[in-house]
């Protein structure tokens, strides 16, 4: 027995039940990747927000000017802003590091106004009014907690030990970061003759 002797009724069923499985399938697959990247995209955006969140209260995290034993944490916390913060921040945070690379006064409250401002967008909060004025913050305390709970590892006094799952690792690449930023930042510029 052959199909052709079932007649077109049976051929044109068995027609459109392979072409809704073949298409079921493109369909599932397409779905896979499309969820496999948004997930993708959600563990790096929330890496992100973990690392700026992180580097502003360092920055903002105290009401005390910075002293000299606060270089250390402020260069880590320009190096994280260098490689996670958006095109203005990476800005700031470079002239940020050039000025404290030659020993100048760094004036930190445009980086922190800009951190905060991104964040709260990002993290779906009010802005906060301009009638509301806030105190100067500065980089003064001597340890930082970590990135979040559950990663562990202070940035103040366990970067060599290896912290938590963005802790060394994070930082290594941070560095790195800031080494560029500053080489841009210092292309064009006059070198500190000292």
């Amino acid at each position: 027995m052959r199909l052709t002797d079932l007649g077109t009724l049976p051929l044109t069923l068995i027609a459109s039940l392979v072409v809704a499985v073949v298409l079921l399938t493109i369909r599932i697959v397409i779905m896979q990747r499309v969820q496999q990247r948004r997930q993708r995209e959600n563990r790096q955006e929330t890496e992100r927000l973990k690392s700026l969140v992180a580097a502003y209260r360092s920055l903002a995290g105290s009401f005390t000017p910075a002293e000299q034993e606060h270089g250390t944490q402020i260069e880590e916390t320009l190096a994280d802003i260098v490689l996670f913060g958006s095109l203005a921040q990476v800005e700031l945070a470079a002239r940020a590091a050039t000025e404290l690379k030659r020993g100048e006064t760094v004036d930190y409250q445009p980086l922190v106004e800009a951190l905060r401002a991104d964040l709260r967008t990002q993290l779906g909060l009010e802005a906060i009014p301009p009638s509301l004025a806030l105190p100067p913050s500065g980089p003064g305390r001597t340890q930082r907690t970590g990135r979040g709970d559950g990663e562990g590892g202070g940035r103040g006094e366990g970067r060599g030990g290896g912290g938590g799952g963005g802790g060394a690792g994070g930082g290594a690449i941070g560095v790195g970061g800031l080494a560029a930023g500053m080489a841009v930042a210092d292309t064009g510029s006059p070198r500190d003759p000292s």
